[in-house]
Parts: C-alpha cells; structure tokens; sequence
C-alpha cells in the first residue's frame, strides 16, 4: 500500500510528511502506508486524513480530537468563535467544516511493479 491522495480540495500548502520507522532512501516509491503511526492512538492509520500542517492521524482519531477541543473551547472562550487546531502541534486547520473540510483523506493503492 501506498499514500495517494483522495481528489478533495487541498489547502495552498502542506509540509512533507515522514514516517515514524523511515529509511533513507534515494527511490521515488512512496512509504507504505503501515510506516506510518497515527500520533493520537499510535496504531497504523485508519482512514488516514492529512492535515494541512503534514500531520497523518486516523480519520477518526483526528475528527474526534479536533471536535472535543472545538467544543471545550466553545465553553472557555465564548465571546469569540473556537478555531480548529491539529491536535499535534495545534497549528490552525483553515477550512475546518467538521466533515473533512481542510484536510485530506488518503487511500490506500496497490503499486504493481515489473
């Protein structure tokens, strides 16, 4: 499996993303996606979602954890609106929708090679 991203709109930006385990590598073959560890459960991500900061968490994972500090923040910051933030390094997710708005959602696809 590789990383492969879904046709959904991108922010303007986004940093490389490694992987926990990566080797040095010169190929242009992309890390298998169970190179990768989600920072919030620390299992291989499922429904991987990037953040526009270059953050891979579960799709899941990330929803939850960016709606619970939404909503904590709605009750200590109530004369301004709450904003989105990757629950890594807390950068602001712009275009945050709670419905997959500001990031990108990652497929798996199989590489045959000769």
């Amino acid at each position: 499996m590789v990383l492969a991203s879904t046709p959904k709109p991108a922010a303007s930006h986004s940093l490389p993303v490694s992987p926990v385990n990566a080797t040095s590598s010169s190929s242009s073959v992309p890390e298998p996606l169970s190179a990768y560890t989600c920072p919030i459960c620390f299992s291989p991500p499922t429904n991987a979602t990037l953040t526009p900061c270059g953050h891979i968490c579960c799709g899941a994972c990330l929803f939850a954890a960016v709606k619970s500090t939404v909503k904590r923040n709605m009750v200590i910051a109530m004369d301004r609106a709450p904003v989105p933030r990757c629950p890594v390094c807390r950068a602001e997710i712009p275009g945050w929708d709670g419905r997959g708005g500001g990031v990108v959602g990652l497929k798996a696809q199989v590489v045959y090679s000769l």
